[in-house]
C-alpha cells in the first residue's frame, strides 16, 4: 500500500499546485459556497438543486483558511487526492496489484480528475465516496462478508448527498445481493441483507429526501429532474406531478436528445475524458483480459460500475460529469498498458518494459494536467479588476444583473440571473430583478445572441454605459447602469 499512499500524496501536491493558479471560481461554486455560507449562518445546508454535503464540507473547513473559495478548492483537492487509495484498493481486488498501481498513477496525473480537483465543484468529493462504496460492494458480494453490504449501501447514502446518481448504484447493490442470496446455501437469510443495505442507505439520505418530499410536493432524488426538462427542453411541466411522469411525457424528447449528446459526447467529451494515450490502451485492456476466465465477473462488474454517470447523457455533455466512471475505466487501460509492455518485451524484463510504458503514459498526460499553470486564461482575471471596480464605487446593497455570477461573487453583492431578453426588454427586466448595473461578458453571451450587439453599440433608453473593460481585441465586458428605476 505504501506506493499507492506515495501517489496520492503527490496527487494531493499537484492538485494543490493547480487551485493556486485557478483564477475564477466556477459557475456552480458560487452556489455552492452561497449554500455553505447558509448551512454556516443558519445551519441547514439544503437546498432544491445542489446537494449538501460538499457545502458542508466547505463550511467545515472554512474558518481553518478564512477564505470560501479556498476552502471548497482544498475540499476537491483532499478527496480528489484521496480518491487514489480507494480506486487502488478496488483496482488490485479485482485486476491483481500490478494493474491496481499503473491505474493509481494514472488517476494521480489525469488531466480532468486535477482541474476537477482544483475546482470549487462537488465531483472529487462525490467519487471518492462512490469508490469507497464500490468497493465495499464488492468486498461484500466476492468475498461472502454480506455485512460489508450495508457498508455500502452507507456510502451509497452518503454519495447520493454530493449527487443523486449514487442511488443508482444502491439499486445495482440490492439487485446483485438479491442475485447472491439465490445461489447461497440459506437464501431468505441472505436476502435480509438488500432491506439492511437499503436502511443504511436511508440513514444519511433520508433527512434530505424528506426536505426535497416538503420542497417539491412529491417524493424525487433531485430537484434538478424538473429543473433540467424545463431549462433544456423549454417545456411546460407536465405527467401528474412526478419526475416519472414528466420523463414518460417527455420520453420523444428524451430519446432524440439522448442519441444527439450521445454523438456528441463521442466528438467532444472523449477526448477530455481519455486522452489519446488511454484511448489508446482501453480496447487491449479488454481484450487482454478477455482472454483470461471469469473476465466477465471482474471487468464486468467494473464496466458496469461506470454506466450510472451516464444516466444523465440527455441532459448533460460536460465532461466533468462523467468523471466518475474513470476509476472504473482506468483501471482496464491500465492492464492495456501492461500487456503492449509484455508483448514489447517479450518476456524479457517484462517488469522494466511495464515501468518505462507507465512513465510514458504519465509524460504524455502531464501537458494537458499543467495546462491551467502553461497556459493561463489571462481574460479570467479580467472579474476580479471588475469586482474590484463594483467595490470601490458601488452601494453594498447593489443587485448586478449578470449571465454569470463572478463579479457579484468576487464583489461581495447580490446577482440576479440575465436572462435571454430582447434588448428593448432588458430595462424592465432588470428593474423586475431590482438591478442597479447591468453586465454584458461578451465571453458568456453565446446563448443569449439578442444582447451581444449592445456590447458595442448603444444601449436602450434608460440604460447608460458606466464602463467599458476589453478582456480581448475583439471581446468586451460592458457594465450598463439603470438611469430610471420602476
Amino acid at each position: 500500500m505504501i506506493p499507492a499512499v506515495v501517489l496520492a500524496a503527490l496527487a494531493f501536491l499537484l492538485r494543490v499546485w493547480v487551485l493556486v493558479r485557478v483564477p475564477l471560481i466556477e459557475t456552480d461554486g458560487v452556489r455552492y459556497v452561497a449554500i455553505a455560507r447558509q448551512f454556516q449562518e443558519a445551519g441547514s445546508p439544503f437546498d432544491q438543486l445542489f446537494h449538501p454535503l460538499y457545502p458542508m464540507c466547505i463550511a467545515a473547513i472554512q474558518p481553518l483558511v478564512g477564505d470560501w473559495e479556498l476552502a471548497g478548492r482544498l475540499v476537491s483537492a483532499f478527496f480528489g487526492a484521496a480518491l487514489v487509495l480507494p480506486a487502488w484498493a478496488l483496482a488490485r481486488a479485482v485486476l491483481g496489484g500490478p494493474a491496481a498501481l499503473v491505474s493509481a498513477a494514472l488517476l494521480a496525473v489525469h488531466p480532468g480528475l486535477v482541474r476537477n480537483g482544483a475546482a470549487v465543484l462537488t465531483e472529487a468529493t462525490y467519487t471518492f465516496v462512490l469508490v469507497l462504496g464500490v468497493w465495499a460492494a464488492w468486498r461484500g458480494l466476492v468475498t461472502e462478508r454480506r455485512a460489508w453490504l450495508p457498508t455500502a449501501g452507507l456510502l451509497f447514502g452518503l454519495g447520493y448527498l454530493a449527487r443523486p446518481e449514487s442511488a443508482l448504484y444502491l439499486v445495482g447493490l440490492i439487485a446483485l445481493a438479491l442475485i447472491a442470496a439465490r445461489r447461497s446455501a440459506r437464501p431468505w437469510r441472505s436476502a435480509l441483507w438488500a432491506p439492511v443495505s437499503l436502511a443504511a442507505f436511508l440513514l444519511p439520505s433520508g433527512p434530505y429526501l424528506l426536505y426535497l418530499r416538503g420542497a417539491v410536493g412529491y417524493w424525487t432524488l433531485s430537484g434538478k429532474v424538473a429543473h433540467n426538462i424545463g431549462q433544456d427542453f423549454g417545456s411546460a411541466m407536465t405527467g401528474g406531478g412526478s419526475d416519472v411522469g414528466r420523463l414518460v411525457s417527455q420520453g420523444g424528447t428524451l430519446a432524440r436528445r439522448l442519441l444527439e449528446n450521445g454523438y456528441l459526447f463521442e466528438k467532444y467529451a472523449l477526448s477530455d475524458l481519455l486522452p489519446g494515450v488511454l484511448a489508446l490502451f482501453l480496447l487491449p485492456g479488454l481484450l487482454a483480459r478477455a482472454r483470461e476466465e471469469g473476465w466477465l465477473r471482474r471487468e464486468g462488474f467494473l464496466l458496469g460500475a461506470a454506466l450510472p454517470p451516464f444516466a444523465t447523457l440527455a441532459f448533460h455533455l460536460e465532461s466533468r460529469v462523467f468523471l466518475p466512471a474513470l476509476p472504473f475505466v482506468l483501471p482496464i487501460a491500465a492492464a492495456g498498458i501492461l500487456a503492449a509492455a509484455s508483448w514489447a518485451a517479450r518476456g524479457r524484463a517484462a517488469g522494466s518494459v511495464a515501468v518505462a510504458a507507465t512513465l510514458l503514459s504519465v509524460m504524455a498526460l502531464l501537458p494537458y494536467t499543467l495546462r491551467p499553470i502553461l497556459r493561463p486564461d489571462p481574460g479570467e482575471r479580467i472579474y476580479r479588476e471588475v469586482a474590484r471596480w463594483v467595490a470601490a464605487t458601488q452601494p453594498r446593497d447593489a443587485v448586478l444583473m449578470d449571465r454569470k455570477p463572478f463579479v457579484a461573487f468576487y464583489s461581495g453583492r447580490r446577482s440576479a440571473p440575465l436572462g435571454d431578453v430582447a434588448p428593448g426588454a432588458l430595462l424592465a427586466a432588470a428593474q423586475r430583478a431590482g438591478a442597479t448595473l447591468v453586465i454584458l461578458d461578451g465571453r458568456v453571451l453565446e446563448d443569449r445572441p439578442r444582447l451581444v450587439p449592445l456590447l458595442w453599440a448603444p444601449p436602450p433608453a434608460g440604460l447608460a454605459v458606466e464602463r467599458d473593460f476589453d478582456i480581448a481585441p475583439a471581446v468586451r465586458l460592458r457594465v450598463l447602469r439603470l438611469h430610471e428605476r420602476g
